[in-house]
């Protein structure tokens, strides 16, 4: 029987950390045997280039200090020959052959150290270019590996370490139809936005979607614009008589205009059945475990504020402060709009764990997230989601180095754990959440295969590139949206269209007093941005075997393999 995880930060803490950090250890090893990467001819191949290196930016750094040489050989030189032409007075003072030594003394040290220079900067780039030689054959001796790392790696590492836990190849359309059908989930949230990355899943048979998106916002930026002005006044001088003084002043305007902003975030999406009318959201806290007297005085408010609120009968809230003060201060989830389901929802078991997660200094991310319930969705932000890597392109694993591949391996792998768990165990804090199963997971692996989404496709577009699609008079970035076309014969032709802007100069006149007493009309240069859109087409056939795709060597920015979706751009 698969058990539950009732408690994800100790569980973390004492069990999946070293769990999947030896998981990942093995994984790389098993990957190294099935490549059959000769590791001691690489860790020597990697060794001889990095001592070339060192030689060659040795021999570099001696090239240079002869520049220098040489450089003051010229001072030398020069001096030596000036002193008696623009000071003789001052060259009386040591004999005439003494000028000439040091001008013989200066040219020696010139030429000498220029010969030097050129000795050692050849020295150099010979050294460097056999680097190089070492450092394309140590890639060579590592494509093997790096020929079999695949997008579905750190998931199933994951899978394998945590319960109840499971990942999709791809977002697919029957998940998406899922979170519609089932929980209520509104497409209005991709308006506006564009998807980079999206992995979905299943924790215990609920869906789950972790999300990378860029969205168009309107922003304000500020122009500045001058004028020179200048004017004559009638003055007196210190004699009183009255004289004519030029003054001048430089004038200063700025403007305010709209610009479109592509801000990037993260989001986790999660359906599940309980606590159906349920609706709230809380923000992190703020309070500190050890906060000192600032804290405590801010909890004491805050608990105040929600004592004071729990006693008001006559509005429609309903709102009812629970036992655990504890709780109430820390998670602040004043606008729920159900105290029943809410109750049902946060067990005693459940503010434990929450409590746990929110005051953790040490294992996890403390008090970082973001939760808002709307009825079945559950949709959490987290600063430590924001900052994380949520893809797994496993073309950042591939390297030259054996010890450098390990090491780049379990640190990202070990990271992208900590980050994807730590943003889903406010989730898995809930008991409730893990025993509500959707009935659609009892099916699984027996429906047939299943075509792509369109955040899939979304995703596939950006990774393309935003250049392939938009408009040549763009000077911002594009919001890729896309529509599937046909689908046959395994293929779907999906259209791509980037919504971005172009500019337009434009000049306003701000009017600023002078110091000549009058008006002008400062000139403030803008840029205004106008729609434009362009669309293009990519094809995309699923790997519907599930089995993720290795990336072709061969593949070039308009045929990419991304995950088990291969796509290419039609021309």
């Amino acid at each position: 029987m698969i058990e539950d995880v009732y408690e994800p930060l100790a569980r973390y803490r004492d069990e999946f950390k070293d769990k999947f950090s030896r998981f990942t250890r093995e994984k790389f090893e098993a990957l190294t045997e099935a490549s059959g990467v000769d590791v001691a001819a690489n860790r020597r191949c990697v060794a001889r280039m990095r001592e070339l290196q060192r030689r060659a930016a040795r021999a570099l750094a001696m090239a240079a200090v002869f520049c220098g040489l040489a450089f003051l050989g010229l001072l030398l030189a020069l001096g030596c020959w000036g002193v008696p032409h623009f000071l003789p007075e001052e060259a009386a003072r040591l004999p005439r052959e003494g000028w000439w030594l040091g001008i013989a003394a200066g040219a020696v040290v010139v030429v000498v150290s220029i010969v030097l220079a050129v000795k050692k900067f050849g020295r150099g780039a010979v050294l460097g270019q056999k680097a190089e030689e070492q450092k394309q054959l140590a890639w060579a001796q590592m494509q093997p590996l790096n020929a079999l790392y695949t997008w579905d790696i750190t998931p199933k590492l994951i899978e394998a370490t945590v319960p109840r836990l499971a990942f999709d190849p791809y977002f697919t359309v029957t998940r998406l139809e899922e979170l519609h059908r089932r929980y209520g989930w509104s497409d209005d949230f991709n308006a506006g936005k564009s998807i980079i990355f999206a992995q979905s899943g299943t924790i215990n048979g609920n869906a789950f979607v972790f999300g990378q998106y860029r969205e168009m916002k309107w922003g304000m930026e500020t122009y500045h614009g001058s004028l020179e002005i200048s004017w004559t006044e009638m003055e007196r001088d210190d004699d009183g008589k009255l004289r004519r003084v030029r003054h001048s002043e430089t004038l200063t305007a700025e403007v305010e205009k709209p610009i479109p902003t592509y801000p990037e975030h993260k989001v986790l999406i999660y359906g599940n059945e309980a606590a159906p009318n349920l609706t709230f959201s809380r923000e992190p806290s703020g309070l500190a475990v050890n906060g000192g007297l600032g804290n405590a005085v801010k909890k004491w408010w805050r608990l105040r504020k929600l004592k004071k609120f729990s006693r008001i009968l006559d509005d429609d809230s309903n709102f009812t402060l629970m036992t655990n003060h504890e709780f109430e201060t820390w998670f602040h989830a004043q606008n729920r709009n159900d105290e029943v389901e809410f109750r049902v929802l946060f067990t005693p078991v459940a503010q434990q764990q929450e409590l746990a997660l929110m005051q953790d200094q040490s294992v996890g991310y403390g008090d970082d997230f973001f939760f808002c319930k709307q009825n079945r969705i559950n949709m959490l932000r987290s600063r430590h989601l924001d900052e994380a890597t949520i893809d797994t392109n496993p073309e950042r694993f591939h390297n030259y180095s054996y010890d450098g591949a390990f090491a780049n391996f379990v640190a990202f792998n070990e990271r992208y754990f900590k980050d994807a768990y730590f943003a889903l165990a406010p989730l898995l804090a809930i008991p409730l959440y893990q025993q509500m199963r959707a009935q659609e997971d009892i099916w699984k692996g027996v429906l047939p295969p299943r075509s792509s989404s369109f955040w899939e496709h979304e995703t596939i577009a950006n990774f393309h590139g935003e250049d392939k699609f938009q408009h040549p008079d763009c000077i911002t970035h594009s919001i890729l949206k896309t529509d599937v076309v046909t689908r046959e014969n395994g293929e779907s032709v999906v259209a791509v269209t980037a919504y971005g802007y172009r500019g337009v100069e434009r000049t306003d006149y701000v009017e600023v007093h002078g110091g000549d007493g009058r008006w002008h009309d400062v000139p403030v240069h803008w840029t205004e941005y106008l729609p434009v859109e362009h669309s293009g087409n990519m094809i995309l056939a699923e790997d519907t075997g599930g089995d993720d795709a290795a990336p072709d060597p061969a593949e070039d920015g308009d045929s990419i393999v991304r995950r088990s979706i291969r796509s290419r751009l039609q021309r």
